[in-house]
């Protein structure tokens, strides 16, 4: 999963550590960048983890969920997803 995390307030994507699916490298280990930027990759980053989704180390915006091998590939639209409760 690609993801970034989004300011309610504005709805605009904050700050990260670079621009989302770059090209260049985006280790998550190895970034310089300012302390603020740090921060929302680490809250990103625990919050995937928290729901059992690991990191894939050279893209900061890319997660797996813990048994990923065990489904399909898809690439549907959030708006397109049914919510349930």
């Amino acid at each position: 999963m690609d993801l970034t995390l989004y300011d309610l307030a504005t709805g605009a994507p904050v700050e990260m550590v670079s621009t989302y699916d770059e090209t260049s490298p985006a280790r998550t280990r190895t970034i310089r960048r300012p302390s603020r930027q740090r921060w929302h990759r680490a809250l990103l980053r625990r919050a995937m983890e928290a729901e059992r989704f690991t990191v894939y180390e050279a893209e900061w915006w890319h997660f797996d969920y813990a048994d990923w091998k065990q489904y399909a590939i898809g690439n549907v639209d959030f708006d397109r997803i049914a919510l349930t409760r």
